[in-house]
């Protein structure tokens, strides 16, 4: 499965935090945030762009400047379930070094209590991803060969994660037949709840060929299974919402890292599910865009 980071124990983020600088204060305050996870809220992040040192700079943004910010938001979200993060973790090709780093980066907010689910997009590397994981002392199983996917259960919906990385540093992605089977047979067994299926890359939908290759075998999988709701993505960097023809929200996730256009927002959303749909909210890394806080309501699909 995708790879899942624990929370962290006061003593685990101590010993941390105590190697790259930080106190045992920060770990009190962020300790004595911990409580109950709301299990219908879930923190949805994309594109951190890593890189192993923390310094470097890319289209004028520091990327762990903007990842430490958007954890310190997430941590006071109103407790989270968890959070995942769809893809390009790593700066450009996945270095064993950029994931160490965001080992680094992401310990607050495992000691505050979120468990992190980790993606891949065509900036990682999937065996590094893997080595750099289990170093942790983490084990990184998959039900499916060559692939990372995972399924988290949730009380009002279902989250899919997949694997779209093709190859490194190439841009256009692919689910492929094995992950197709995959996930059909696990939307089938799973169809008692809403559907959201989550992956890095985009659709091509409109003649553009840097999204998911094989589109349309997605979507013929996606589209007759009525409970699947939601696609949510990132890889373009830009913050979208649209529906699909067979009446799926398609949720385009904004970058934590840099954007590719001046004016666009670079955050992160939260998500909070109910009864027939879910409630979205846009947050700017440092809360000044003039999107941040603004609310999206999706209704479910009959």
């Amino acid at each position: 499965m995708p790879i899942h980071l624990p929370r962290l124990t006061r003593r685990e983020f101590l010993a941390k935090t105590l190697l790259v600088g930080a106190g045992a204060s920060l770990a009190a305050r962020l300790h004595a945030e911990q409580a109950a996870a709301n299990p219908d809220l879930w923190a949805l992040l994309a594109d951190t762009h890593i890189d192993a040192n923390r310094a470097t700079v890319a289209r004028g943004i520091n990327m762990a400047d903007h990842l430490i910010a958007v954890g310190g938001q997430v941590t006071r979200s109103g407790h989270p379930a968890g959070a995942v993060i769809a893809g390009d973790c790593a700066y450009l090709r996945g270095l064993p070094g950029d994931y160490a780093t965001l080992i680094d980066l992401l310990a607050p907010m495992r000691a505050a209590g979120l468990p992190i689910h980790l993606m891949l997009g065509n900036h990682d590397d999937r065996d590094n991803f893997i080595a750099a994981m289990r170093a942790t002392g983490l084990p990184a199983p998959s039900p499916l060969t060559g692939k990372q996917v995972g399924l988290i259960q949730a009380p009002r919906a279902n989250l899919f994660l997949l694997d779209s990385l093709d190859k490194v540093n190439v841009t256009p992605g692919l689910i492929g037949e094995g992950q197709l089977a995959w996930l059909t047979g696990e939307l089938d067994a799973h169809a008692d709840k809403p559907a959201i299926v989550i992956a890095h890359h985009n659709l091509e939908l409109d003649g553009a060929k840097n999204g998911i290759q094989d589109t349309a075998a997605l979507m013929d999988a996606l589209a007759p299974r009525k409970h699947v709701k939601a696609f949510i993505f990132g890889h373009t960097h830009v913050w979208n919402l649209a529906r699909h023809d067979s009446g799926i929200h398609l949720v385009n996730l904004p970058p934590v890292a840099y954007v590719f256009k001046e004016g666009r927002i670079s955050g992160w959303v939260l998500m909070a599910l109910r009864d027939g749909g879910a409630t979205l909210t846009l947050r700017s890394f440092d809360g000044m865009h003039p999107d941040d806080g603004k609310t999206f309501d999706l209704e479910w699909r009959n």
